[in-house]
């Protein structure tokens, strides 16, 4: 020891009178002087102690620190049975030996004193409401991952309850911070908390500053990925705060609120905001085991640290979490004005827009008639008509009259543009034969909303998204909204009402299906509160619904012939004792199913057989049928 401490007493409180018979048993015994707390605070010591030892309840703990500071003895603190959080705060041996081994021989080193008010506060300061940040990881950090998901659900409860209050911070160098939270942790050290497990790296044991969680989970979703992190993350790991906690750092910090927050100091309410936290800097002298003084030996800095980004800032985003938590967040019109700006640019028809829709028209055209993929694509990737449509699904959400009315003017014309052009190339060129290309737009199908669903929920997130925004063209390839006016202007130039009406339906479920997911993920990104969203998403899914009916019954017709296929050419059929194998099947449906196929039969069948074999097949379906069939005779 470098230094002495021959006058040694130890202060015990009422609850911890019965550690003083384990003292006895220790060779420390004769080196100690007991004295109740009580009778230490009032009459002293009769010549000032080297140094005190204090067991006791956290009031008991911080009357001894206070004289401490005031008479400039040296202080360890030893834990008696139950006071986990003390153990865990100050890293005690548990054995009692040893914490006093800790307490007599170890060196005092400099300790900063956090103040609410004019209270101490040993593990962590509390306003308003912060699950579980102020649980000891004496709780949780070693328990089991059954024990984990308990507490988990135990704050998990606490949704309906936690409402967001406004918030005014002042640190000491006189940043003002408006917003709004849940609750506030302040802690000063590394106390082995929820808290400080997640800013660790920015504790210090005497470095003059306090360090301030500020919990603003803006939705549900929020609140249940900060207990996540809060509850299962290991502690020093590499991730940052969770989104909805912000984090302050300075030597004081003045918090008021709009109403007023209850104020608990290590586990006991004892005021209201406003109230100020501040850091006595190397206030007392503490005895302390290694591993304490290891675990939050930090270099110090005159620098205030701030990290609030992502807390509200704004009248909207305060207003919008002032009751009971949203399910989803709202993200403001005036922090995202950049994606606004760009949502109403997109909304308006310019001269490349109007270029871009006719040549992409004509290229998908002649792309159908050629029968060419390759080409398709390529008039996929230049028709601009995703932009637009993703401005009118957030004009549909925020009921922005302005941006939903000028988007579908924007949409609306090029779809004409591409009507009449197809229509045009259609007219001109002396074809008229159905290619595959073409084909394949007229059998629109539930399948195709569903493209069209995961199609709009990856534009909406990637339009939020300026990393991945390039990800558009591989939506519109996706969806395809080009090629099915592309093959309904070539049935107008054509005057076949049949192939205009599958077409369009196809581009109508593309176009429905991209409103509606797209509104609903700026919905869960936060660009609207639910209230003002409620109108535009019902139309929205309203219109869905009425698209999907058709579409509804395509799909029955595809899972019927597919159905039939898979029966047909997997079934071997007898009949008058000849054995049939069916292959090359072809279903097309007029009036009734006509199955056109090839029969592999070892003995030719005759016009009673086949009139028998339709029988069976009718039968088996369940449908009128008309077969068409080729026999090949295997000898």
């Amino acid at each position: 020891m470098s230094e002495t401490a021959d006058n040694i007493y130890f202060v015990y409180g009422e609850q911890c009178a019965e550690i003083l018979n384990e003292i006895q048993k220790t060779r420390f015994a004769s080196r100690l002087k007991p004295v109740p707390v009580a009778d230490f605070m009032v009459k002293g010591a009769a010549s000032g102690p080297d140094r005190v030892i204090v067991c006791g309840g956290a009031d008991d703990i911080k009357q001894v620190l206070k004289k401490s500071r005031e008479e400039n003895f040296s202080i360890a603190i030893v834990a008696c049975k139950g006071q986990g959080i003390i153990r865990s705060t100050f890293q005690i041996p548990e054995d009692i030996g040893d914490a006093l081994k800790v307490a007599v021989e170890s060196d005092p080193r400099p300790l900063d004193l956090l103040y609410a008010g004019d209270k101490i506060v040993l593990w962590s300061a509390l306003a308003g409401d912060a699950p579980p940040l102020t649980y000891s990881s004496a709780i949780y950090r070693n328990s089991s991952f059954s024990e984990r998901v308990r507490l988990l659900m135990d704050a998990f409860r606490k949704i309906k309850y936690l409402k967001q209050k406004k918030i005014k911070l002042i640190t000491a160098k006189e940043q003002e911070i408006n917003t709004s939270a849940t609750g506030i942790v302040v802690v000063e050290h590394d106390n082995h908390t929820g808290a400080s497990s997640l800013v660790k790296k920015y504790l210090s044991v005497s470095d003059g500053k306090l360090s301030a969680l500020i919990i603003s989970p803006a939705s549900i979703a929020d609140y249940l990925y900060y207990l996540y992190v809060s509850i299962f993350r290991k502690t020093g790991s590499s991730g940052g705060l969770p989104d909805s906690v912000g984090f302050i750092k300075s030597e004081s910090l003045y918090v008021e609120s709009s109403p007023e927050l209850d104020v608990m100091i290590d586990g006991s309410k004892v005021a209201k905001t406003p109230i100020e936290f501040k850091v006595e800097k190397q206030a007392v002298r503490l005895v302390a085991s290694e591993r304490f003084w290891e675990e939050i030996k930090k270099e110090s800095s005159d620098k205030e640290t701030l990290k609030l980004s992502r807390l509200p800032v704004t009248n909207e985003e305060v207003s919008y979490v002032q009751d009971t938590l949203p399910f989803f967040s709202h993200a403001s019109e005036e922090r995202y004005k950049d994606l606004f700006a760009d949502l109403r640019k997109q909304a308006k028809i310019d001269s490349a827009y109007v270029i871009l829709m006719f040549l992409s028209t004509v290229l998908a055209a002649v792309g159908l008639f050629l029968n060419s993929a390759s080409v398709v694509i390529g008039a996929m990737l230049l028709a601009p008509l995703m932009q637009p449509i993703v401005s009118t699904a957030m004009g549909v959400l925020r009921s922005d009259q302005g941006l939903l009315f000028g988007a579908l003017r924007t949409v609306l014309t090029g779809v004409l543009i591409a009507l009449f052009s197809a229509a045009a190339v259609a007219l001109i060129l002396p074809l008229e034969n159905l290619t595959d290309e073409i084909s394949a737009r007229l059998s629109p199908s539930l399948l195709d909303l569903m493209v069209a669903l995961v199609s709009g929920v990856a534009a909406g997130y990637a339009q939020n998204n300026r990393k991945i925004a390039g990800s558009l063209a591989g939506v519109a390839i996706a969806v395809a909204l080009v090629p099915p006016l592309a093959t309904a202007g070539i049935g107008l130039g054509w005057l076949n009402m049949g192939i205009f009406y599958q077409a369009f339906l196809l581009f109508i479920t593309n176009f429905v299906g991209i409103i509606f997911a797209a509104s609903l993920t700026f919905l869960i990104l936060g660009f609207a509160p639910i209230k003002r969203a409620k109108k535009g998403l019902t139309y929205a899914l309203s219109t869905a619904l009425i698209v999907a009916i058709p579409l509804y019954f395509s799909f029955s017709k595809m899972a019927f012939d597919s159905r039939v296929l898979s029966a047909l050419e997997q079934k071997e059929y007898v009949v008058s004792g000849k054995k049939i194998q069916i292959e090359n099947v072809v279903l097309k449906h007029v009036d009734v199913l006509i199955i056109k196929c090839d029969i592999v039969v070892e003995e030719e069948l005759s016009h009673e057989d086949l009139a028998r074999f339709k029988q069976n097949l009718q039968s088996e379906f369940d449908t009128v049928v008309a077969l068409e069939v080729v026999q090949r005779v295997r000898y």
